[in-house]
């Protein structure tokens, strides 16, 4: 095994650890999910799962991180969906939505799994607009947690990408838009709200 697999699976397993953390939480009342932000990562994610896989030109390793992404997303939104812990939902949500699924449909007409990986990272930039937002109108609630353990999941992801010298420019955009960027502000956002 060498150094990227190790990397690539660290962040699968930090991953693993961020939503148990993050169901934990959840529970509590700690944290309440954003139905737009989590049904946009459930289908963005899902789609994401399969063109990133491409991307990283089928690295099991390396696409470890993002497959739990898909696996803890559709949990918890499962989860909040059956037991109504979402929080609030706004028209600029549904439109983030409803982007999300317009790239799902370009992905499945066009077969282009990276144009499509990289339109996703653009829908996931749009996705934490409603928690954000949310968080910042104090409709939201969240703790820090398990966003700042994402980030550390996602850091360990481009170290694997480095470490596996990943030719494809595309496979680093997830782990610093969604991973780094996205869970780094929600995360940056809560601590300033405790």
């Amino acid at each position: 095994m060498d150094l990227s697999q190790i990397l690539g699976g660290l962040s699968g397993l930090m991953l693993i650890a961020a939503y148990v953390l993050y169901f934990k939480q959840a529970l509590k009342g700690e944290s309440k999910p954003n139905p737009a932000s989590w049904a946009i990562w459930m289908v963005a994610g899902l789609i994401n799962a399969f063109t990133y896989f491409t991307v990283v030109e089928g690295n099991v390793w390396q696409s470890f991180c993002v497959s739990m992404e898909a696996v803890g997303v559709v949990l918890v939104f499962g989860y909040a969906l059956v037991k109504g812990k979402f929080s609030r939902v706004s028209a600029v949500e549904i439109l983030c939505f409803l982007m999300a699924v317009g790239v799902g449909i370009f992905w499945q007409v066009t077969s282009d799994d990276r144009i499509a990986n990289l339109l996703l990272q653009s829908i996931y930039v749009i996705s934490f607009v409603p928690t954000v937002v949310g968080l910042a109108a104090g409709r939201g609630k969240e703790n820090p947690a398990s966003w700042s353990v994402c980030v550390l999941a996602y850091f360990l992801s481009i170290l694997s990408l480095v470490a596996g010298q990943s030719g494809d420019w595309i496979a680093f955009v997830h782990p610093v838009v969604n991973g780094v960027i996205g869970n780094g502000l929600v995360a940056f956002l809560s601590f300033r709200k405790k």
